[in-house]
């Protein structure tokens, strides 16, 4: 029998992992149960807020304790099993709102009505604590896992550690947030999102225009050293240097300036990009089904120093353009996606990935496969 080159290409994840409830089920439980997820940002919780989140099929809730560190419980009461909240900031403590008790920076029950009906309660309340979970932080990056056994978050992140760490230096606040549903599954937007080869095909209204990187052939440089994690880095245009150098002394100085945008995934699905430095754009791709993706998009602002009242007010143009630009790019990605999830359900064969331009793909593909598909 012959074998035909095709017979030979390295495949990686089968069509099926796209559209199969039964895969969906063991990425919950193998990947978003076991691995670090990025959970929010510490500056959200300032003020004595707390945050709700669903990570995986899991819900959380963040708050600080009294010494400033990031805690993460279980969404439900420990009375008569409520959620407590739902997703997004809320301020003041955390409080039921089906029996209004209230639990303590500790998540333990600290104000109960008619507490005299609950003498075990009352006698030891920490026993009927909210159910906690491992979370961890690096710089503004708050990390949980749902999973109480596993490495720690430094070592789990290699050396996206340090990039996080150092973006996180200035971040002052979120400029732009929002949440958008994709109709495709969660590893097509991921993937979707490591490649720049459908850019002229599908985003000709938006990078297609300007996007102020180089178009020179050999601008990206890939970083695939870490087995999860990958990131790449492309050399912004001349021109566009020479802007940022020309209001150098209108618009002042910030934190970590660098010529080039860069691209990070944090395996499995969240991913930190920034051009310049002057901001960071956060998005975490959230499973919501086997078909369906919410895409939690923010942008994260850092502070500027020795700048002027015409050079800030410069910088919030320069914001206001990226952010209408974000949502330009998502839509065009978004509905390349759902165009995407429509022939995975129909495919047999392997996807062909090219060799040097969807290398970030088949590196995350080889990480989900290392995660769930015991390779």
């Amino acid at each position: 029998m012959n074998t035909s080159v095709a017979d030979n290409v390295e495949y990686g994840i089968p069509p099926r992992a796209y559209c199969s409830s039964e895969y969906y089920a063991e990425e919950l439980s193998n990947i978003f149960s076991k691995n670090w997820l990025f959970a929010g940002l510490m500056l959200e919780l300032e003020g004595k807020k707390h945050y709700g989140v669903r990570l995986g099929n899991t819900e959380i809730i963040l708050q600080r304790d009294e010494q400033g560190k990031p805690r993460a419980f279980l969404n439900v009461c420990t009375h008569r099993h409520a959620k407590l909240c739902d997703p997004g900031a809320h301020k003041g403590p955390i409080r039921c709102p089906y029996h209004s008790w209230v639990f303590d920076r500790q998540g333990i029950p600290s104000g109960i009505p008619q507490k005299k009906s609950f003498p075990l309660v009352m006698e030891f309340p920490e026993k009927f604590r909210l159910t906690e979970f491992s979370c961890e932080v690096v710089g503004q990056f708050i990390f949980v896992r749902i999973s109480p056994q596993g490495p720690g978050l430094r070592e789990y992140l290699g050396n996206q550690y340090d990039f996080l760490e150092r973006a996180s230096n200035g971040m002052n606040g979120v400029l732009d947030e929002f949440h958008a549903d994709v109709d495709a599954n969660w590893k097509v937007v991921i993937e979707n999102s490591l490649e720049g080869y459908h850019v002229p095909a599908v985003h000709t209204r938006t990078f297609g225009q300007v996007d102020g990187m180089s178009r020179e052939e050999a601008a990206p440089i890939f970083f695939l050293d870490d087995p999860l994690h990958s990131h790449l880095e492309h050399a912004a245009n001349p021109d566009w240097v020479s802007r940022f150098a020309r209001m150098g002394k209108k618009i002042g100085q910030w934190p970590w300036r660098f010529e080039h945008y860069t691209h990070h995934l944090i395996f499995p699905n969240l991913t930190v990009t920034s051009f310049m430095g002057y901001s960071f754009h956060v998005q975490r791709f959230d499973p919501i089904s086997v078909n369906r993706t919410q895409v939690h998009s923010r942008t994260v602002g850092v502070n500027f120093s020795d700048g002027t009242e015409a050079g800030a007010k410069m910088m919030e143009r320069i914001y206001m353009d990226g952010h209408s630009f974000t949502r330009k790019v998502f839509a065009e990605d978004g509905g390349i996606c759902k165009k995407i999830q429509d022939g995975v359900e129909q495919a047999s064969r392997y996807a062909i990935l090219g060799e040097g331009i969807e290398d970030r793909v088949r590196h995350f593909q080889k990480a989900y496969q290392s995660m769930n598909m015991g390779e």
